[in-house]
């Protein structure tokens, strides 16, 4: 097989990948987190009612955090997905199609 050739094929590859993996592969939703926002009280009565809101302000920034760091973990496990599935169809072109 010639070089162009082979170019071609990656070309079509990567272009057909590109175009399905994000209406084919794509969630059906998009996620949300389910995170309880704190409501900061018009005023505080007692010290006691503004430590328990500034707990309640910190463990709805944690899990806020949360969500965000998961949401990364998966977007890098598609992107690691994407990548092997287009190094699968190069090698298939280099070395099967020879």
């Amino acid at each position: 097989m010639s070089s162009f050739l082979k170019q071609k094929y990656i070309l079509v590859a990567v272009a057909l990948f590109s175009l399905t993996s994000s209406s084919v592969f794509a969630d059906m939703f998009q996620p949300s987190h389910s995170c309880s926002k704190p409501y900061k009280p018009y005023q505080f009565n007692h010290q006691y009612e503004v430590d328990n809101f500034n707990e309640d302000v910190r463990r709805y920034k944690e899990c806020i955090n949360d969500f965000v760091e998961e949401q990364n973990d998966a977007v890098r496990k598609h992107s690691n997905a994407a990548e092997e599935a287009i190094d699968d169809w190069n090698n298939f072109v280099s070395y099967e199609l020879n």
